[in-house]
């Protein structure tokens, strides 16, 4: 078999000839994926792991919505990290209907260029997704989740449970151990409330496979899946050794404020590791806030420590086990150096009550700003389910020069839905997206109606994608507070679109057959308070997210 480049003449919608390609742990075999089928060479033999790729059937290599939404990326194989086994997901997209776009990209062409995805909307079918591990030791398959209840190829205790194909998410792949023993995957459900961690046991002569962990939410609200499974062998740990983690959500809100982020280190053999808790980032100053990530070396004997906000970024290498120990690697000195050439504009975080709960909120003020003078505000919106704008990250964007340049004050509300503040400041929009965001939104609006500083002859509100069926949202609210709005790529209507395509739209709103009244309360049906403002509304022709089929129908009304 020989290797080829990429075929450079061929067309948008073809298949690359190779789409992804993996090294192993060792760096002795390579992994890829070539017209959707799989292959592993060690570049002196080839070995076609499968032989059923095509248009609609992918091995190796995530469709669409599984790269858009669930995973994040393009990895659909995983190397155990002795690089003899290779686990894979095989996805089919027979039945799962088409979408054409059209790319304007040439200018010497009459007609546009016309992509077609697979693109599953809210309660069509989904692709049909399993997991397969193959072999290098015996040069054999076996496929660890079923398409049919008699084609399994592990083995199962029979309490072994598992969602049907059509209604299977796989969320999460994993090896659990230092060898190919033990292998960890998530699947749900397709409206995604309940969650199935099983586990892989990989033996010489025979396979096994037990679910450990089945998890339905008790608020009935979605199952937050994460590509974070880890295992941890608490056996090899030393007296007072400790294991370093990056914290990034706290819900319990008891550690510092959510709108910071923060590293800590416990000890994994205490018997309330929690007890053992030390922040190693947290400002000695009470008052001071602070932003970080991390990333780890492969062995965990160091770590990347990202400042990240509120001030210039930076970042510092540290070891694990010497606290001492800190080399900076970039201090962004010229960034600094340069923003004290500039007026920048003021930042101030403070809360508004909506529903009975204070929602964050973060208010850019001019670099002048003068409390005896009356100021235009503009509210940028997003507010889609666990997200969050608020926080102290770092950020010079269009909110900076508004403020800095033309005199704005530009408020930014995460209310109730948005993240880190806890399950049941997020689960109430579950079901009926689009309401409680609006009345918090609306509420805020009337708070800062009613400030000294604030014209409110001059409030206006804009967002993107989420942001701007928040923006529609409200506009159609008809409140009488807003003059004007900018909504860009909005979703309209959740039942021909779903802002992220099945996947999103049903971890949320459930499936339109499910919840026939909460998708026609979420759309946009009511035009009255559109004849009120200046509306200005925008959309890309060649995103693939958002289309321009649900602008098309807004503009329809």
């Amino acid at each position: 078999m020989t290797l080829s480049p990429l075929n450079q003449n061929s067309t948008i919608d073809s298949i690359p000839a190779i789409s992804h390609v993996l090294w192993s742990p060792s760096g002795h075999q390579l992994a890829y994926v070539m017209n959707n089928d799989l292959y592993i060479t060690d570049l002196a033999n080839h070995t076609r792991v499968t032989f059923d790729g095509s248009s609609s059937v992918l091995n190796g290599v995530l469709d669409w919505v599984y790269e858009e939404d669930v995973f994040g990326s393009d990895i659909a194989m995983w190397w155990s990290p002795d690089s003899t086994h290779l686990a894979y997901l095989r996805f089919d997209e027979t039945n799962v209907p088409d979408y054409h776009l059209q790319y304007y990209t040439q200018q010497n062409k009459s007609y546009p260029e016309e992509i077609t995805i697979k693109y599953p909307k809210p309660g069509a079918p989904n692709p049909l997704v399993s997991l397969h591990v193959y072999s290098l030791l015996s040069h054999k398959s076996m496929m660890l989740t079923s398409n049919a209840s008699s084609n399994v190829t592990v083995n199962a205790p029979q309490n072994f449970k598992e969602f049907n194909v059509s209604d299977r998410i796989i969320t999460d792949v994993t090896w659990a151990t230092n060898t190919s023993t033990h292998l960890l995957f998530k699947q749900t459900n397709r409206v995604q409330d309940t969650e199935i961690t099983s586990l892989v046991t990989i033996e010489r002569n025979e396979t096994y496979i037990e679910n450990v962990r089945t998890y339905k939410p008790s608020d009935e609200g979605w199952v937050e899946s994460y590509q974070s499974m880890v295992y941890l062998s608490t056996s090899k740990l030393k007296n007072n050794q400790s294991i370093i983690s990056y914290v990034d959500i706290l819900d319990n809100g008891k550690e510092k404020s959510p709108l910071e982020r923060h590293l800590y280190r416990i000890q994994l053999n205490d018997k309330n590791p929690s007890s053992t808790k030390v922040c190693l980032t947290c400002p000695e100053d009470t008052e001071e806030h602070a932003y970080y990530s991390v990333s780890f070396s492969p062995h965990y004997g160091y770590y990347v420590l990202n400042y990240e906000g509120p001030n210039v970024p930076k970042n510092i290498l540290r070891k694990v086990d010497d606290d001492s120990f800190e080399k900076v690697l970039e201090d962004n000195s010229l960034l600094k150096n340069l923003l004290q050439q500039f007026d920048l504009p003021r930042t101030r975080m403070t809360t508004v009550k909506s529903g009975g709960v204070d929602m964050d909120v973060m208010e850019v003020l001019p670099p002048d700003f003068d409390a005896t003078k009356k100021y235009p505000v503009l509210f940028h919106v997003y507010g889609g389910p666990g997200s969050q704008l608020v926080n102290y990250m770092f950020d010079l964007n269009w909110s900076t020069f508004l403020a800095s340049k033309l005199g704005y004050i530009v408020v930014t509300v995460d209310g109730r839905g948005t993240g880190f503040k806890g399950r049941k400041y997020r689960m109430g929009v579950r079901g009926r997206l689009g309401e409680l965001e609006t009345i918090d939104q609306i509420n805020a609006a009337k708070h800062w109606a009613s400030l000294e500083y604030v014209d409110p002859a001059r409030i206006a509100v804009w967002g993107w994608s989420y942001g701007g069926y928040m923006t529609t949202k409200i506009i159609e609210a008809n409140s009488g507070l807003f003059v004007a709005g900018l909504a860009v790529a909005p979703v309209t209507d959740w039942r021909y679109y779903g802002i992220m395509n099945s996947i999103y739209t049903e971890r949320y709103m459930m499936t339109p057959q499910m919840n026939p009244d909460g998708y026609e309360q979420s759309a946009i049906n009511k035009m009255e308070g559109f004849d009120n403002i200046k509306f200005l509304l925008l959309h890309g022709t060649a995103d693939d997210n958002g289309k321009m089929y649900i602008f098309e129908l807004f503009m329809a009304y």
